[in-house]
């Protein structure tokens, strides 16, 4: 199994989100960060290259499947990334466009990567998916508190 990267920064709580931007954040987790890192999560600790190569071709190469067409994540990323523009700034956004671009410099070259490409790769499409789950946490606490702040504000008149 591939290890998860370690935090290596602490993140900051965003401030209460559009509620478009909270669905938007969930979209993108489900979409991408579900689907990114699929069979490289049940790779075991030392894989062989030829398997983290498969693993990457189906979750980074063809993260997005319907019928014949196949959408890779960097392509994934592209179209949905412009749902997250409220979120310019923020670095798990962040994390995902460096990891991405990794990603996308791999895809060309993944059957004549050697072992240390095909490891990077696979820890940049963990990143991925562990970025947009810590977003997509922290977007729906921000949302909860504010909800339960204006709630304790303004509670319901009987």
């Amino acid at each position: 199994m591939i290890k998860e990267p370690a935090r290596s920064r602490k993140t900051r709580p965003c401030t209460p989100p559009d509620p478009s931007l909270v669905e938007a954040v969930a979209r993108v987790r489900h979409d991408l960060g579900k689907y990114v890192a699929m069979e490289l999560r049940w790779l075991p600790p030392d894989p062989d290259p030829e398997a983290v190569r498969a693993a990457l071709r189906a979750d980074v190469g063809a993260t997005r499947r319907q019928g014949d067409r196949l959408e890779s994540a960097p392509a994934l990323w592209d179209r949905l990334r412009p749902s997250l523009a409220g979120l310019a700034d923020d670095p798990d956004v962040a994390a995902v466009d460096a990891a991405m671009e990794g990603l996308r410099a791999l895809l060309p070259d993944l059957d004549h990567a050697p072992a240390d490409r095909l490891a990077k790769g696979a820890a940049a499409a963990m990143e991925v998916a562990h970025a947009l789950k810590r977003l997509d946490q922290r977007v729906r606490e921000a949302a909860t508190s504010a909800r339960r702040l204006k709630e304790a504000r303004w509670p319901a008149s009987s």
